[in-house]
């Protein structure tokens, strides 16, 4: 019998039901999370043993981790950046020992901040990056079935995006925002400190996954090993989802009773940074005690430089954005915050002074990174940093007239076409209902927020539906 080639390999490859595995695995998530949204824990585990075991899970997290996901070519200790074929599929064989699995220790590198310092990253290699893909298959359905409505960050359908609606429909002026104060904390070390045990009794999985999930925690990092049993390795896949777990229910802390038995949500986390509104008199004393009690529990604590107590009307940074109240009028504002700006600027100056790249390349770079940050922001009043944005194209204009042979005309047609041409509708984006999650089968609302997920005649009929979507405004 002939052996296979490489070229055999990358054709059976390619030639695998991509479709038909994501269909499969997606009907498992959606039975976990039911099960888990009815309490049946034996039934979530006996799920999440068949989705772990199973073919279409596992060539999917190899695909994810080698193909699909940004950071795919990032050497872990292995040093290894990329797979063939025949690599890809021995891992996938390799993915059902789970129970024997041996966690590799980790990489690290440091990446600089905005404030001159650095922070540590941890970088896995690639096989534990694929376990960790298929392990987190199994655990996002149960975390999904209990998150609450004010949890946004690292959740599967649910963006920044739908925090910023949940700022405006708490601080407009039909809701009084202009008598609203906002306390806004941030976890100390969060990725550092959490109780490991604490943590373990909050996962629900099959006792081969948590111990791989154990094994996991504990894999310490290249070169300082000793000093980091403690804590979440923020480059593993499953990190996020694992703080998320951990902090769950401390948005919910200021929550108060509503109408029809409900509670209304006045607390927004975005991973570890937490916003709370608090109205008019109300005192923040109570509520702060609260979360260090709740944070305490987990062996955490809160950042007291970060945590701050600010009038609607003084305004205030959360997710690159600064959300104000006008003090005359009521009227609510969002738009890019100061470092935010500032960040931008510095992306365009290193970008433009980039001499490894001809002009023309580094004009096509510049205009990727504006069309990214002008869609991040597309639904704010963009109008209040115009002036921002005007400094930032007479700068160009001038280092392209000085650095080139370009005329002036010229420059002015390239600039134009790199930084105009958008639009933005303030808050106009669409949000979520309440704990509505991906793994619901709530089709015509996915459809809508992720219309990726469907083709052809289903999406076209989705989309004719306007169920499901509630404005911002």
């Amino acid at each position: 019998m002939t052996a296979k080639s490489e070229k055999d390999f990358a054709d059976e490859w390619r030639a695998l039901p991509w479709k038909k595995f994501s269909q499969n695995l997606y009907r498992l998530q959606h039975r976990i999370y039911k099960a888990a949204k009815k309490k049946d824990k034996d039934l979530v585990q006996k799920l999440q043993s068949l989705l772990i075991g199973s073919k279409c899970s596992k060539y999917l997290s190899v695909r994810l981790v080698t193909q699909l996901r940004m950071c795919k070519e990032t050497p872990g200790r292995d040093e290894k950046n990329s797979l063939n074929p025949r690599q890809r599929m021995l891992i996938t064989e390799e993915l059902g020992l789970i129970e024997t699995w041996k966690h590799a220790q980790l990489r690290r590198v440091f990446i600089p901040k905005s404030n001159g310092k650095s922070r540590p990253l941890e970088i896995l290699t690639i096989r534990d990056r694929a376990i960790q893909a298929l392990v987190s298959y199994a655990l996002e359905p149960t975390y999904e079935a209990m998150a609450s409505d004010g949890a946004y960050g690292f959740r599967l359908g649910h963006s920044t995006r739908h925090v910023q609606c949940r700022m405006f429909r708490n601080l407009n002026k039909n809701v009084h925002g202009y008598n609203k104060t906002i306390l806004q904390l941030d976890i100390k070390n969060c990725f550092n400190e959490i109780d490991h045990n604490k943590l373990m009794t909050l996962v629900t999985l099959p006792s081969a996954a948590r111990k791989f999930i154990c094994s996991a925690l504990k894999s310490g990092i290249l070169q300082q090993r000793d000093n980091s049993l403690m804590g979440n390795p923020q480059a593993a896949i499953i990190s996020q989802l694992l703080r998320n777990i951990a902090l769950h229910g401390v948005e919910d802390l200021h929550n108060e009773d509503a109408y029809e038995s409900k509670k209304r949500q006045r607390g927004v986390r975005y991973t570890d940074d937490i916003i709370f509104f608090l109205r008019e008199g109300e005192p923040s004393g109570k509520l702060l005690l609260k979360v260090i009690n709740f944070l305490v529990n987990k062996g955490l604590s809160i950042q007291e430089t970060k945590t701050r107590l600010v009038h609607s009307t003084e305004g205030f940074d959360f997710l690159g954005w600064h959300f104000k109240v006008k003090a005359k009028k009521g009227k609510f504002v969002c738009y890019p915050s100061r470092e935010n700006i500032r960040t931008l600027k510095i992306n365009f100056r290193n970008r433009m002074k980039d001499t490894r790249y001809g002009l023309s390349d580094r004009l096509e770079k510049l205009q990727t990174v504006y069309r990214r940050w002008w869609n991040y922001h597309q639904y704010c009043d963009m109008s209040q940093v115009s002036n921002s944005i005007w400094a930032l194209k007479k700068w160009s204009y001038k280092y392209i007239v000085k650095n080139s042979n370009m005329n002036g005309k010229e420059v002015a047609e390239y600039i134009k076409i790199i930084c105009n041409g958008h639009v933005y509708n303030k808050n106009g984006g669409p949000t979520i209902k309440s704990s509505k999650s991906l793994f619901d089968r709530h089709l015509v609302l996915w459809s809508k927020m992720s219309g990726r997920l469907y083709t052809g005649p289903l999406l076209r009929a989705m989309k004719g539906n306007n169920s499901g979507v509630i404005p911002a405004n």
